[in-house]
């Protein structure tokens, strides 16, 4: 199965991706999925790598009115551009803050099918702490996926496998060393400062636990699965965002 048809998305959505653990990969095979006769952006309230230019240009956008005219004149035609506001050091596009995006989405609304929107950053690590400002998910956003990656059960609690070690250990009560298990996942997703306070009340979220693929056992998987539902989580797919088909399974 495809993750459009597992996310069951409708003919306009603005998807954000917040987590850890394959964000930007699990962005753009949806990307991918989507129809070409369907008008995409591509953006971020944080910064993403640069893809090649074949596939997605980059408008960076500034107080000419212009380069509204043409990420217009692109999307027309058909291209999927990456919007930004800045290129910065490493080969990354810096994003936009939330209020900001939430102004450009409702100006251009009526020209796009879907936007999608990397409005977390995670340094690679499968989970994160967050800080008070964080993740940055603009207020039109209709679906919110969370992804995790699921190579970080059983793994050990240090700066190698979580973004923010100190922030993690606060919230969780356990030390440095510990082994990270379903419940440990589970219970920072809930955290009151965890990563779903300040998604939006209208938004519907579903969990993507991703590279379920690596796993030779998957108990530890299907556990947190049924321990994430409930409450905003309307369901959970497990899947590998890399693969020919990259949904295994959808827990309602």
């Amino acid at each position: 199965m495809k993750i459009m048809e597992a996310l069951g998305l409708s003919d306009r959505e603005v998807v954000s991706f917040v987590g850890g653990g394959g964000k930007t990969t699990l962005m753009f095979r949806l990307n991918e999925e989507i129809p070409d006769s369907r008008r995409v952006i591509i953006t971020t309230t944080t910064k993403i790598f640069r893809p090649t230019k074949d596939k997605h240009p980059v408008v960076l956008l500034s107080n000419q009115a212009p380069v509204i005219e043409i990420l217009q004149a692109a999307v027309g035609a058909g291209i999927r551009p990456i919007l930004g506001l800045r290129l910065v050091p490493n080969n990354k596009i810096k994003g936009f803050g939330a209020e900001k995006l939430d102004q450009l989405i409702s100006e251009n609304y009526s020209m796009t099918d879907y936007v999608l929107i990397e409005a977390d950053g995670s340094k690679g690590r499968s989970f994160k702490g967050y800080l008070d400002h964080e993740p940055v998910i603009p207020q039109f956003t209709t679906v919110l996926i969370l992804v995790i990656g699921a190579d970080a059960i059983g793994g050990t609690l240090n700066d190698d496998t979580v973004h923010r070690l100190q922030i993690v250990t606060q919230m969780t009560g356990l030390k440095p060393g510990a082994v990270i298990d379903a419940e440990t996942i589970a219970g920072l997703v809930r955290h009151p400062r965890g990563v779903l306070r300040t998604c939006p009340s209208t938004a519907r979220i579903v969990a993507f636990i991703n590279k379920v693929d690596l796993l030779v056992n998957r108990a530890a998987v299907y556990k947190l699965a049924r321990l994430l539902l409930g409450g905003r989580i309307s369901s959970v797919i497990l899947g590998s965002a890399i693969d020919d088909n990259p949904v295994i399974d959808i827990i309602n």
